[in-house]
């Protein structure tokens, strides 16, 4: 009887199931640390090479509702990462991993009695996997143009229309003194689109102290937003990164600048996705109405 109990695990002695808990909260710790370590090099990465941070923006744009620590974690596992999950969720949703599937580890928040314990969690990009890759859904101009100017009616931003701004040049400004966005008429669509969400990452960023990291941190919001929904993205350069940045010592540091960006990234694409969400259903309930 004591040897069914111990193969089947239902001994009141059972020195194998301590022991193999032991191994695992090794094996757990060890995943931690290593993500931690990669973090903190990618952090490093990241704030010296402009074309390594442009692909952390990209990752970031699409996995905003994950901490810049895990995003720099997909980054390091996989440049290219549309979508993951953990296996059984993929199994769940009917599709199964590839033969020789890569996983990558992110860290998981678990509170416990009040404290914060980040777990290692293995995931798969959709790419790792049999199911079939999400199509981007696309918006006119004019539907773009709308979304954006939600948001200023949401801030109570007033606007106008030009034939040139107050500074002379063409394009789009906010005037924080009078809260109020001058626009050209006459731009080509697109470059007005791009230079308006500047603009309204500009708004958004306003109670920032205005210093070269408040614009920078601007130009990487509307990057992203372009990004996200489409846009010509070809005159971006980050190939200068600010000395505020590259001078850090410490990757908490690094992470810390760069969670400014995530967090007014959200609340911008948060807007623009709301305005879309209604949109949407306002347009499915039409049609139900016919």
């Amino acid at each position: 009887m004591d040897e069914i109990d111990d193969l089947l695990g239902t001994s009141n002695n059972n020195n194998y199931k301590k022991q193999n808990s032991k191994n695992n909260w090794k094996e757990q710790n060890k995943k931690r640390n290593d993500a931690y370590k990669k973090m903190d090099d990618m952090s490093f990465k990241i704030s010296k090479d402009g074309n390594i941070f442009m692909q952390y923006l990209n990752i970031l744009s699409r996995f905003e509702k994950y901490s810049v620590g895990n995003c720099l974690l997909i980054l390091e596992s996989e440049p290219n990462a549309i979508q993951i999950k953990e296996k059984k969720d993929w199994i769940d949703k009917g599709y199964d991993t590839l033969e020789n599937a890569k996983s990558m580890t992110i860290l998981e928040p678990n509170k416990v009695d009040g404290k914060v314990y980040y777990n290692p969690k293995d995931e798969y990009d959709i790419s790792q996997t049999n199911a079939p890759i999400p199509k981007e859904k696309t918006y006119t101009n004019k539907e773009m143009l709308l979304a954006i100017f939600s948001i200023c009616d949401k801030e109570n931003v007033t606007r106008q229309v030009v034939d040139a701004l107050p500074n002379g040049n063409k394009g789009a400004e906010y005037i924080e003194s009078e809260n109020k966005l001058y626009m050209c008429r006459g731009l080509k669509p697109e470059y007005l689109i791009k230079t308006v969400i500047q603009e309204i990452a500009r708004i958004e960023m306003r109670n920032f102290e205005n210093s070269e990291m408040k614009e920078f941190k601007t130009y990487c919001i509307s990057y992203m937003l372009c990004k996200k929904y489409g846009l010509d993205i070809s005159k971006f350069d980050f190939s200068n990164l600010p000395k505020d940045l590259t001078n850090k010592a410490k990757g908490k540091e690094i992470r810390e600048e760069l969670d400014d960006i995530r967090t007014n990234f959200i609340e911008i694409n948060s807007k623009v996705a709301e305005y879309f969400e209604k949109e949407e259903k306002s347009k499915k309930n039409k049609e139900q109405a016919r």
